[in-house]
């Protein structure tokens, strides 16, 4: 069971693309889904640290939206980004 603090920000519907270039310029929008990407790897990361320690709240294990992997998902698709899924490699070999 989510808990309340969490609920709305996974249900929350998907909204319109943004054009980050045209806001910010090629380069810093390139920064700041670079931002994300390396966000996200950090995050799921220290998912798989507490999961292997067997680190829990309230008896569960962690899920991917305790450390907001998914809402940074939705955020990237958003931003045009590549999908996560569709990136092969690590991040020295991108």
């Amino acid at each position: 069971m989510q808990s309340p603090s969490t609920t709305g920000a996974q249900d929350a519907p998907a909204q319109d693309a943004v054009d980050l270039e045209r806001l910010l310029g090629d380069r810093d929008a390139q920064f700041v889904i670079e931002g994300l990407y390396r966000l996200r790897e950090t995050k799921v990361e220290a998912l798989n640290v507490v999961r292997a320690e067997g680190i829990g709240p309230n008896g569960r294990s962690f899920e991917p939206w305790d450390f907001g992997i998914p809402q940074i998902d939705r955020l990237l698709a958003r931003f045009g980004a590549e999908p996560v899924e569709a990136l092969t490699g690590t991040p020295e070999e991108r």
